[in-house]
């Protein structure tokens, strides 16, 4: 008997083993064919690939006092990066690995959160500090941007960072080379194999005992993880036709990760695109290019559909070798009508379209409130990262709350809060030099809220002068030009929006500055407290409006002023309102009198309270004032936990600078994704004709039906619907559809679909929704997909937000997001779009 047993384990042993190393080569089949597109797409940089497999000793920063020495080395094979502590032996610390397809960035210098704060410690960028490499120099130092793959997907404010220092400034070189192309290789691979990776990433997660295989009931189990809800005879007809190789898992049948892939797109059968595709083939089993074109005319609405052009489709989305016959199967048809080729967006929006040598006040600006925080402005943290997040996004204006630091040098907060605290110089040289015209060309508007002593104000001037360069836009204004210049005239400039002097005091103020310089070089004792004062000075009737709403001010903030024959005084340095030119903040008396100044090159910001005012009472002349000036709307100080206001009725009244708290998704900054998705996503959108024009406009009036139209917006299908976070794995979700309509105050509706029960994976809903629209240049679409509860709260699951000239006619991709913008892919919807 226990030789049996032994015989009978030693088999079970042999038959694992070989069931291991079979999934090994698969797997290192499929990790030779990466690594070999890889080495296709790296010759350019072999020498550096071939240092980094090589290890290189780096010290890892956790903190000031917290630095850790460890081989890092590039596993070109499986596209990773080792690191182990250099003088641990295995058994107390396992090698641990960074994939490169979970780098999100990657940074040469100081330009981290963890590498600001040593920073803010010291007064040079050399280090010497106790456990840490004798010399740190801030050219030896990079770090790497870590932004998980999660359901959300890689973006947001999910990052950490991993900061590094090399031996010399050559070793970092080579590391931030390396990798900055690494992840741009792998990047172009995982879009290439997006849809197939998503899936062995559920299989895998799904293969607890790691053993390269699922059963037949481990697949059903992942099924339902991806909300897929299939009677057991019709799952193992699919599955037993899948299990190519007959490999079993004890006494059982198993797949392994290509049949799993091959077995779930089996369970892609689209009924409403197979009637589609019957009714322009004849029911025949394969298109013609001339039945596919017909299909793009009749249905798309594509003009100029060629042969040419459709044998390109064919060949691109047909899996077959009929694709060489110019012929395109159903399957060829189901990839097709997946793609970007499809997508409700119109793709030609998604380039700069709009005249951009118009005004500036012509255009809504995509941009930022209390740019700096991660979280809300009571206790939140404060973070250079929080910049670059929202430069990433496409913003165009950001705040910089500035007051003095303790160490001499200004720092960016929310004042009177227990925010935490970043230096105004960090915010400039690692987040706006680098990343302020990464994703557009157009201007970028440092909103500053300067809280600062006058000496520290000189501080900040002189940083932004010699970080920023000529970056930073410094020509007075040209009053002669009689309207603001355009965004193509301040093509990759950066704007000062502050207050600023008077003329006259302006150039005395900077004659003594100068002469206060050349005295201080020359050994000189600086001049009287008062003479500087007085040539600071700014009455603070000039100021702009945008103290937080019924905050009360502090004691420090109120010293920041001087009384001078009853009138409130705000110090100004010269030095530092001689950057202000063509966005000078100035307080706003009222429409009339800003209408007689004629001051275009002036601007006024309103706490959301205010300028709610003037849409319910002065709505016409707000519009009017914004044909010529800026104007800056931002949310009210009552919002402490850093909610958004809705953005939408200021848009309708002509204002340009609607600012939103990045940090807090919401409906409110879907608006804004669905506003500035358009026009190449470069942050400046033109506005409607109407609030351009010299004709005057009351968007508060009835539109009439002059500019009506009709969408009859049929929701038909939707795919890989995802579930709420927490879900179960047998929760099985009930989607439906909302639409949601803004826009003019005529226009505002939601229109939804029926509930489908128990299918998330490939939900048909199949109905048609007619909506009117009155002012279609004023009009958004938000397209919700919710879970329908009976016992909480509707939970969304996706949605995608754009404006009604983006749709694009016939049957359309929409593919869904999560509430701060992030890809779901591949969860999306299949609409029909007509517009009468």
């Amino acid at each position: 008997m226990g030789c049996a047993k032994s015989s009978l384990r030693q088999r079970s042993y042999t038959l694992a083993d070989e069931l291991k190393a079979h999934n090994a080569t698969v797997r290192r089949a499929e990790r030779e064919h990466e690594s070999q597109e890889a080495v296709e797409r790296s010759k350019s940089v072999e020498d550096v690939i071939s240092f980094l497999k090589k290890g290189t000793l780096l010290w890892k920063v956790k903190s000031l006092s917290k630095w850790y020495r460890r081989k890092y080395t590039l596993d070109f094979e499986h596209l990773k990066i080792n690191y182990e502590p250099s003088h641990k032996p295995v058994c107390v610390e396992k090698s641990t690995t960074l994939d490169i397809s979970d780098i999100h960035d990657v940074r040469k210098g100081w330009k981290t959160d963890i590498f600001n704060r040593i920073a803010s410690k010291v007064e040079k960028r050399i280090v010497k500090m106790p456990n840490s490499p004798p010399l740190v120099d801030e050219r030896n130092c990079f770090s790497i941007i870590i932004g998980r793959r999660a359901r959300s997907g890689i973006g947001g404010t999910n990052k950490s960072s991993v900061d590094l220092v090399a031996p010399d400034e050559h070793v970092c070189d080579m590391w931030v080379r390396g990798l900055q192309h690494l992840v741009a290789v792998v990047r172009s691979l995982e879009q290439e194999k997006n849809y197939d990776r998503w899936l062995k990433r559920q299989f895998q997660s799904a293969d607890r005992d790691h053993n390269g295989v699922l059963t037949f009931d481990e697949c059903l189990d992942l099924l339902k993880q991806l909300n897929i809800q299939l009677d057991k005879d019709s799952a193992r007809q699919l599955f037993d036709a899948a299990d190519t190789d007959k490999r079993t898992k004890g006494d059982e049948a198993a797949l392994d990760d290509q049949e799993f892939v091959a077995f779930y797109h089996s369970l892609l059968q689209r009924p409403e695109l197979e009637v589609i595709f019957n009714r322009y083939t004849n029911n025949e089993k394969l298109m013609t290019t001339e039945e596919l074109a017909d299909f793009l005319r009749g249905e798309q609405k594509m003009k100029d559909v060629s042969s040419d052009f459709c044998r390109e489709v064919i060949e691109t989305y047909e899996p077959s070798e009929s694709k060489y016959q110019g012929l395109l199967s159903l399957d060829g048809f189901h990839m097709l009508m997946s793609s970007k080729q499809v997508h409700i967006f119109n793709p030609e929006h998604s380039l700069v379209y709009q005249d951009m040598k118009q005004p500036l006040a012509h255009y809504f600006i995509a941009s930022s409130h209390n740019t700096y925080l991660l979280g809300n402005q009571l206790t939140g943290m404060s973070s250079v990262e929080a910049y670059i997040i929202a430069l990433q996004k496409g913003c165009r204006c950001v705040e910089l709350d500035c007051w003095d630091g303790d160490d001499g040098e200004p720092i960016i907060y929310h004042g009177y809060t227990l925010t935490s605290k970043i230096r105004f110089c960090d915010v400039i040289s690692d987040a706006i030099k680098p990343y302020a015209f990464q994703y557009s060309e157009y201007p970028l508007i440092l909103s500053m809220e300067n809280h600062c002593s006058v000496r520290q104000q000189e501080k900040m001037a002189h940083h932004l002068k010699t970080i920023l360069g000529d970056m930073l836009y410094v020509l007075p204004v040209d009053e002669s030009l009689g309207a603001l210049p355009s965004p193509e005239d301040f093509r990759k400039k950066i704007l000062l929006k502050a207050k600023k002097l008077p003329a006259d005091k302006e150039k005395t103020g900077l004659g003594a500055f100068q002469q206060k310089v050349g005295e201080l070089i020359d050994g000189k004792p600086p001049p009287p407290a008062q003479e500087q004062d007085e040539a600071c000075t700014v009455d603070d009737s000039e100021s702009d409006c945008s103290a937080p709403e019924d905050e009360a001010v502090g004691k420090e903030q109120q010293q920041r002023h001087h009384h001078v024959k009853g009138k409130k005084k705000k110090m100004i340095a010269p030095v530092l309102s001689s950057l202000v030119n063509y966005i000078k903040a100035v307080h706003f008396h009222s429409f009339d009198a800003s209408l007689a100044a004629d001051l275009w090159w002036t601007m006024s910001s309103f706490g959301e309270s205010k300028a709610l005012g003037f849409v319910d009472q002065q709505a016409a002349a707000l519009v009017e004032y914004n044909k010529r000036q800026l104007s800056r709307i931002y949310p009210s100080g009552k919002r402490q936990n850093s909610s958004n206001l809705n953005p939408v009725p200021f848009w309708n009244t002509g204002c340009q600078i609607v600012a939103l708290n990045y940090q807090s998704p919401g409906k409110s900054t879907s608006y804004n994704q669905g506003m500035f998705r358009r026009n190449g996503g470069c942050g400046f959108v033109l506005k409607p004709a109407v609030l351009r024009s010299p004709d005057w406009f009351d968007p508060t009036a009835s539109p009439g039906d002059m500019f009506r139209r009709t969408l009859q917006l049929r929701i038909i299908s939707g795919s890989c619907i995802p579930k709420p976070p927490g879900s179960s794995l047998y929760d099985i979700i009930d989607p439906y559809v909302c639409v949601y309509v803004t826009g003019h105050p005529a226009d505002e509706g939601k229109f939804k679909t029926d509930v489908v029960k128990n299918n998330g994976f490939n939900p048909v809903w199949e109905e048609q929704l007619t909506i009117p629209v009155h002012m279609p240049d004023f009009c958004l679409l938000e397209l919700v997909v919710r879970d329908h509860s009976t016992t909480g709260s509707n939970y969304v699951l996706g949605h995608y937000c754009m404006h009604f000239d983006d749709l694009m006619p016939g049957y359309r991709y929409v593919p869904l997001e999560d509430v701060e913008g992030n890809s779901l892919s591949p969860a999306s919807l299949f609409v029909h779009v007509s517009v009468q």
